[in-house]
């Protein structure tokens, strides 16, 4: 028998049809979801996702979100993918947890994007992300995944991403590269007390604002 405490898709999807009609922030609070497939349509509010387990795999792939979309310390069993998607507000994943790829690849993000103290087994891709405020990177933590023989990389991805405010990374772990190839950041880059095991790429990136690497650490930097 399925545990009735773990929300089922159908269970999702009724809880999305009746924050539209009343005009209201879909709400899975402290909730425990077996998994999030909302693809590919257009969500008519905001998510809020506090501080609650999801089993399975989340995808938001190529949807729309007029609202905010927080995950502020939740626990993500496996994978996170927002692909080409449009957030019309601010993304948090504070605090989360993540047991898998968290991969943002393309998607436009309208307000800022707070990602403080998130927690990753697997790579974080935020590669032609456009975000229209600041990222906020502050400790997170992106670990190496061994998954059935084989090694995903603990790796940061902002190669073209489109960042109009600020970028901070202070004081983070990246057990691979960072990799900000191409990137455009229109305010500060701060990178004071990084931890990056492997590369750290800045070419060809387009800083508009100052760049702080006090303390960075890395194995080498390719400019």
């Amino acid at each position: 028998m399925p545990d009735k405490n773990i929300l089922s898709q159908t269970d999702i999807e009724e809880e999305v049809r009746r924050a539209e009609i009343e005009k209201r922030e879909i709400d899975f609070r402290g909730k425990i979801l077996s998994g999030l497939f909302l693809s590919e349509r257009t969500i008519e509010t905001g998510l809020d996702l506090t501080a609650s387990i999801i089993l399975g795999p989340i995808s938001f792939e190529g949807t729309t979100i007029n609202g905010n979309l927080n995950l502020g310390q939740t626990i993500m069993r496996k994978s996170f993918y927002f692909g080409s998607g449009i957030l019309n507000g601010d993304l948090s994943l504070n605090g989360a947890t993540a047991k898998g790829v968290v991969n943002l690849v393309g998607a436009k993000i309208r307000g800022s994007l707070n990602f403080e103290g998130l927690s990753i087994t697997g790579f974080l891709s935020l590669a032609k992300t456009q975000v229209e405020r600041d990222v906020d990177l502050r400790g997170i933590k992106v670990n190496d995944s061994y998954h059935a023989g084989l090694i995903i990389k603990g790796d940061v991805y902002l190669r073209e991403a489109v960042i109009a405010g600020s970028l901070l990374i202070t004081d983070s772990f990246v057990e691979g590269s960072l990799d900000m190839l191409k990137a455009f950041i229109g305010r500060e880059v701060d990178l004071k007390g990084v931890n990056v095991q492997e590369f750290l790429i800045l070419k060809e990136a387009k800083i508009k604002g100052e760049i702080a690497l006090e303390g960075a650490k890395y194995k080498e930097i390719i400019k």
